[in-house]
């Protein structure tokens, strides 16, 4: 939802001051790194990634506080410019496990794909973060500048700066709750069985598996109640609770009841997805596209932009995609960036995945046309290149927003960020290597459905009901555009239902606990809402890191508990 905002820059004197430094990109780069494991696995984990700006502005203060106390004192600018950089880390990673892991979850399904390379995913994945920050700098004088699009994440966490809480007390407390919150899901998942599934409920067809899951009630806070209880979680109720069951006790197998759901559940995603963009681009076309067609910004940095390009042709190339698809893969980033940015921009989503997915189909559409073949491998890079760029050039949006409200150099923070968009793409296929080889048995389960990645698999290969998603996409389609075109508001959100469909109650059920906790907040203590924020803030982080560790430590042979207490 579009929210207003009254941009205070703190002082005249203050405005395009440098914060770039080496300390800076140094934190920069350990935090980006950070983020891409923590990132990693809460995507696959949750399904949803929130962007993490404010823990950046938090764990950057904090730690360019602590070494001003034994060197110089930092600035507003410097904490502005490592923060920046420090969220890259989300955003590549995010482009990585979204999509993927989809080539998986075909392998379980008996279709002979192989995934790609190491070194194939780390150049890919690099090439398509530099590339995201590139696109950004012809979009940032219309969309920012002019326009003055919200970017409500960027202005948060600029807000966050100018109250002085990057560090202290609240530091402080993000730390404790993260360790709090990493203990236990350290002895969580090494200790104590994965969940508790209760089974006596299964004769009606409810299937409902339960596990203490922390950072979900951090993501619910911070989603808020219209997103994490009136859509998610009645999304879950509405699949996992009526229509299952309705499948069931009809004749229908357990097995083909979850799948024909979870089917509707991507239909609807994918589908309110579709219809946000139809009813969002063609109206705004102008202004969305101008930014490309006028003179770049940026120096030296824009001017690499054509070779970017054309290094990323080489690289799909390279790694065995057909040089016609290649072409068209690099070239549909110029038209899916500036979308993503002003999607971002007036309502702080980015539906990265599916800008992939549309490149990945209209390529294979191309081809099929051409009577050519482009095999799946082909088009999972293509999906992959392009959902990082969009994540990248949407969600940096969020940086410029906070650089204009701080008065920070923007070129300060298109170098911070070009830097850490290849520590990002170097760390995001290590630690998806990882996760994928601690939990083989786990991915594509309730422990770690990884939707978004399965939502790509399907769209590639095909879904084993086509028909509910054929009825879910239809849905969606028609009620956001048709909400759109009206300008009318919905108390749901289409895409957050169709998540909650797919995932089930387990999950929903934490979220909603933390939405419920924000829908109090909001109404009876609202001072405390940016405490609240911190708090949320340690949870996702504290578990979303031990999570990593825990995969980390099953590599290297660690045991670990895989039952589940049935009741």
């Amino acid at each position: 939802m579009k929210q207003q905002h009254k941009e205070e820059p703190l002082s005249e004197e203050k405005k395009g001051k440098k914060g770039i430094t080496l300390r800076a990109v140094l934190v920069a780069i350990s935090l980006t790194i950070f983020l891409a494991a923590a990132s990693s696995y809460i995507a696959l984990r949750i399904s949803a990634l929130p962007w993490p700006i404010i823990f950046s502005v938090i764990a950057s203060g904090a730690i360019l506080k602590g070494i001003s106390a034994i060197s110089r004192k930092t600035s507003i600018h410097e904490i502005n410019v490592a923060q920046a950089g420090a969220s890259v880390g989300g955003l590549v990673a995010s482009g990585v496990v979204f999509t993927i892991p989809g080539i998986l979850f075909l392998q379980q399904q008996g279709i002979k794909i192989a995934m790609p390379s190491l070194p194939v995913l780390v150049l890919v994945s690099s090439l398509a973060g530099v590339l995201g920050v590139l696109l950004s700098i012809p979009l940032r004088r219309t969309f920012i500048e002019e326009e003055k699009l919200p970017f409500p994440s960027g202005m948060a966490g600029a807000e966050v700066l100018k109250a002085g809480l990057a560090g202290g007390k609240t530091a402080r407390l993000i730390l404790v709750i993260g360790i709090l919150t990493g203990l236990f899901a350290l002895t969580r998942d090494f200790f104590i069985p994965l969940g508790v599934s209760l089974g006596f409920l299964a004769v009606y067809g409810v299937f409902f598996t339960i596990q203490v899951m922390p950072l979900a009630i951090g993501i619910g806070y911070i989603l808020g109640p219209k997103t994490s209880i009136n859509s998610w979680f009645f999304g879950a109720l509405a699949g996992w609770l009526m229509l299952i069951p309705a499948l069931f006790l009809s004749g229908w197998s357990a097995q083909d009841a979850i799948a024909f759901t979870q089917t509707l559940g991507m239909g609807i995603v994918l589908g309110a997805g579709v219809g946000f963009f139809t009813a969002f681009i063609a109206p705004n076309a102008k202004r969305i596209f101008a930014p490309l067609f006028r003179q770049q910004e940026g120096g030296i940095y824009a001017k690499l932009t054509p070779l970017v390009l054309a290094v990323g042709a080489l690289v799909l190339i390279v790694a065995g995609v057909n040089p016609l698809a290649a072409v068209l893969a690099v070239l549909s980033c110029l038209v899916v960036t500036p979308i993503a940015s002003r999607m971002t921009g007036e309502t702080n989503i980015d539906p990265l995945e599916q800008f992939g997915i549309v490149v990945g189909l209209l390529c294979t559409w191309v081809f099929g046309l051409l009577l050519l073949p482009l095999p799946f491998p082909a088009v999972f890079l293509i999906v992959c290149f392009v959902s990082i760029t969009a994540a990248v050039a949407g969600d940096i949006g969020h940086d410029f927003k906070s650089a204009k409200v701080i008065g920070t150099r923007a070129k300060d923070i298109i170098t911070v960020d070009l830097i850490t968009a290849v520590f990002a793409g170097i760390t995001a296929p290590l630690v998806l290597w990882v996760i994928v080889s601690a939990f083989p048995t786990q991915m594509f389960t309730e422990f770690m459905p990884a939707m978004q990645a399965r939502l790509v698999a399907g769209s590639i290969a095909g879904f084993a009901f086509p028909q509910a998603f054929v009825i879910g996409f239809a849905i969606a389609f028609a009620i956001e555009t048709g909400l759109r075109l009206l300008k009318k508001k919905s108390p749901v959100e289409s895409m957050a239902f169709g998540i909650g469909m797919f995932l089930g109650l387990g999950l929903a059920v934490w979220l909603a606990i933390g939405g419920i906790t924000r829908l109090f907040v909001d109404r009876k203590a609202k001072a405390r809402e940016h405490d609240g924020l911190l708090v949320a803030t340690g949870l996702m982080g504290g578990e979303g890191v031990t999570g990593f560790l825990v995969a980390f430590l099953l590599v290297l042979g660690a045991p670990r508990t895989e039952a589940f207490i049935l009741l």
